[in-house]
């Protein structure tokens, strides 16, 4: 898939449009119309971020044409646990860590 067919299935996935998306990820609408008319080859991974960041995929999803790049699912659920431990310190990390680990080495037996 190129950048604006994935561009276009995710817009389709959560009802936008140009105006809509520009309006919630913060991308200027003449720069995502240009994509359309102009061609997307200049894009800025400052605007590759704000993609990334608005629809929770990787960079690495933009930037390759291959459909085994498909966005990451997660729940809102999964989503909100991901960003407490991104944010924890290192000390709260390392309990978390062990926890986890000691979950996993349970549910081997």
């Amino acid at each position: 898939m190129t950048f604006l067919e994935k561009l276009e299935k995710l817009m389709k996935e959560h009802n936008l449009n140009k105006s809509t998306l520009s309006k919630s990820c913060g991308i200027p609408y003449t720069t995502i119309d240009g994509w359309y008319k102009k061609g997307f080859e200049d894009l800025r991974l400052s605007t590759l971020k704000k993609l990334s960041t608005f629809f929770n995929t990787s960079l690495d999803f933009w930037a390759y044409d291959n459909e085994e790049n498909e966005p990451l699912k997660l729940s809102e659920e999964k989503q909100k646990f991901i960003s407490e431990i991104i944010n924890m310190d290192n000390s709260q990390f390392k309990l978390i860590n062990r926890i986890v680990d000691s979950v996993l080495d349970e549910t081997d037996k």
